[in-house]
């Protein structure tokens, strides 16, 4: 792709934190700069504070969203027509966990959470998939404040994804929050989602070329491996202790019809896990 074409592609990314951050820095804007490369310039990919980056989104033709995933904007109810859109291959996949404190037993299913206040990132799918279970949900806009908001004991439990939830409490100097590996509240493919014009189209079809060159990088791959986006280098990395030996294997709570993406890419090349 011309430098040109990419002109007209506006890649919108939301910053959320510590992980995806207005200055640049972050795991997120780390993995872009990886993919995009000569594909867009600094003019085109624009950070910007999460709400905003999603109503300029929505409201801008033909711009693009990131980090995002198309399963995850249609079921929060956010587009209504996917077929208006295109996203690029999966950068990892990425699974949905319900963190607690400290010393506090982690849910191992939607029956735990009754009575309890939970805090979760608008505009997520996991507001579906917890409303109706007795708990009271409160939506952020803030990694920041949601990881406070459940140190100071605001709230019971936070929605949450790995690296993301240990660079937020690690910045916080504090401990990563404990939850159960085996329950995973919903998983979707991390990637770059466009409205549909032929200049997105376009735009798509050079992101899968590099993720397909970035996946016979070592140092990407060394990248993705060091921030535990694969089960094996998080177990690696600790896996939380004794929880990953209590939780029974197999534990499902994402009820049937769930948000599940392939485990490939439409190119063959399997996705590496992220714990989200």
């Amino acid at each position: 792709m011309s430098h040109a074409d990419d002109q007209a592609v506006e890649v919108l990314a939301t910053a959320w934190g510590e992980t995806l951050a207005q200055d640049g820095s972050g795991f997120y804007n780390e993995i872009a700069a990886d993919v995009l490369g000569n594909i867009a310039s600094e003019k085109t990919y624009k950070v910007m504070p999460y709400r905003r980056a999603k109503q300029r989104f929505f409201n801008a033709g033909g711009a693009c969203l990131y980090p995002s995933s198309l399963l995850g904007l249609a079921g929060a109810g956010e587009i209504k027509d996917p077929e208006n859109y295109i996203e690029s291959d999966g950068i990892f996949v990425a699974k949905t966990h319900l963190f607690v404190r400290s010393g506090v037993q982690p849910p191992r299913s939607l029956d735990d959470i009754s009575g309890k206040i939970i805090a979760y990132p608008n505009g997520s799918v996991a507001a579906g998939i917890l409303f109706g279970h007795g708990a009271s949900l409160i939506g952020v806009n803030s990694e920041q404040d949601k990881a406070q908001m459940l140190v100071s004991g605001r709230v019971d439990m936070i929605t949450g994804m790995m690296p993301d939830t240990a660079l937020v409490f690690a910045k916080m100097g504090g401990e990563v929050p404990l939850f159960a590996p085996s329950f995973v509240l919903y998983e979707v493919p991390v990637t770059f989602v466009c409205q549909r014009s032929a200049a997105t189209e376009k735009f798509i079809v050079s992101v899968n070329m590099a993720l397909e060159v970035l996946s016979h990088d070592a140092t990407y791959s060394a990248r993705l491996l060091a921030a535990a986006t694969t089960e094996d280098a998080f177990t690696r990395a600790g896996g939380h202790g004794a929880e990953t030996k209590t939780v029974p294997k197999g534990v499902r709570a994402v009820p049937s019809g769930e948000i599940k993406p392939p485990r490939k890419n439409r190119n063959g090349r399997r996705l590496p896990r992220h714990n989200n």
